[in-house]
């Protein structure tokens, strides 16, 4: 379940590492094709949020959304990591993702996971198509997977006016 209405955001800028795939909206509906349920089963089965802080990763785990393509129809890359100070030399599988300083939409969402996420995207999709939304950035995209709160998707938006609808 997600918040009736996202909350605005600034983010300071900040470098994620972890383990990336890139696929698609349209990959990830079938299950033959989706490559998310593998990266997250890889990130947890091999220990990599503790294994991160042996490069200084700190903070709760955070999947980054970055390299869109185009839009929601167009590829992506997803990593799955933890925030770090600067950037460092990384050695595979691990990658990074830089962010910069931005303006987003926070949707908070509860309820047991993966299915928390995938509804809240579902949400965030139709919120973003209804009528006075704010134009999506497609820049970098954050799920934050606090250990004591639910869990919250992050969308980069233009700066300009924040529809204030239900979500």
């Amino acid at each position: 379940m997600i918040s009736l209405a996202p909350e605005p955001r600034r983010a300071e800028p900040k470098q994620i590492v972890g383990l990336a795939t890139r696929t698609t909206n349209t990959e990830e509906s079938r299950p033959s094709t989706a490559q998310i349920p593998q990266l997250w089963e890889r990130f947890s089965e091999e220990r990599w949020s503790e294994r991160l802080e042996k490069v200084g990763a700190f903070g709760p785990t955070i999947a980054a959304y970055s390299a869109y393509e185009s839009n929601v129809t167009g590829s992506y890359q997803l990593l799955v990591g933890r925030q770090v100070r600067g950037a460092r030399p990384l050695s595979p599988p691990l990658q990074m993702v830089s962010a910069t300083h931005a303006l987003y939409l926070a949707f908070r969402c509860s309820g047991p996971l993966p299915q928390a996420i995938i509804d809240g995207w579902r949400e965030v999709w139709a919120y973003f198509a209804s009528d006075g939304a704010p134009a999506r950035a497609y820049t970098v995209d954050f799920e934050i997977y606090p250990e004591a709160a639910p869990a919250e998707i992050w969308v980069a938006i233009q700066d300009g006016p924040i529809h204030s609808g239900d979500a």
